[in-house]
């Protein structure tokens, strides 16, 4: 694989930096290609948001009990102690 790379290897390589550290050839060659691709650009920026997306849905699943929660147990307590 040369440095300039077509629309199918820059998306293989955009998905893979998701992932992992490219090396510099394939850095290289994938900022080449998103310098006069405008559709793999747009795929890149897409993966980008994606993944954030999912990261935040990540962090909001995660097991716990919102603030909101929290509120209403301590006032059903505290209202079921004064009876």
């Amino acid at each position: 694989m040369g440095l300039m790379k077509n629309c199918k290897e820059t998306s293989a390589l955009v998905t893979q930096s998701l992932d992992r550290r490219l090396n510099w050839r394939e850095r290289l060659g994938m900022r080449i290609h998103l310098a006069v691709c405008e559709n793999c650009t747009r795929f890149a920026r897409q993966m980008r948001l994606i993944r954030e997306w999912l990261a935040g849905e990540e962090e909001a699943s995660q097991p716990g009990l919102s603030e909101e929660g929290r509120r209403r147990i301590a006032k059903k307590l505290q209202d079921r102690d004064q009876v």
